[in-house]
């Protein structure tokens, strides 16, 4: 083989690896830097914003069930403690009095009133708790186990 068609040869190769890698690199820069676990489709940069809002709103929800819960717990105990003292009463009520008995008797009669309204309260908390654990579970779901553009992350960080 002559030496010009050696060198014109060696040239092609060159240009043509060259030519690849620069179509390699323009592929390789158009694919997103990805984030997060999991396969699947990207997320949108909406998807993205709204996964990223939600484990705040859930905090605060958790806190408002939390202060609910100890509300219920603490009217729980003074129901208890109502209940008790009652029975003490009972224990000495003198039952030939019909005013003693009256009084007794809507002592109770409230009691029983209370006890229905904390029952309607702790129905309504545990309403709250499994709603809560359903957003849990559906954020895992639509956030936790997805992959998104790292470049969305870093545009909403930065307010657009």
């Amino acid at each position: 083989m002559p030496a010009s068609t050696l060198a014109a040869s060696t040239f092609l190769r060159t240009i043509f690896t060259c030519v690849l890698l620069a179509a390699t690199a323009a592929h390789a820069a158009d694919k997103p830097a990805t984030k997060g676990k999991g396969s699947g489709p990207l997320l949108t940069r909406a998807e993205l914003r709204e996964c990223m809002a939600r484990p705040a709103r859930i905090a605060a929800e958790s806190e408002e069930v939390r202060k609910l819960q100890a509300a219920n717990e603490a009217d729980k105990v003074q129901i208890v403690q109502q209940g008790d003292a009652l029975q003490e009463q009972l224990a000495t009520l003198d039952r030939t009095s019909a005013d003693a008995v009256a009084a007794y008797n809507e002592k109770a009669q409230a009691r029983d009133a209370r006890v229905d309204a904390y029952n309607a309260a702790n129905a309504a908390v545990n309403t709250r708790v499994e709603a809560l654990q359903a957003k849990r579970s559906a954020y895992l779901t639509d956030c936790e186990n997805r992959r998104y553009d790292e470049k969305d992350e870093i545009a909403i960080k930065s307010g657009k």
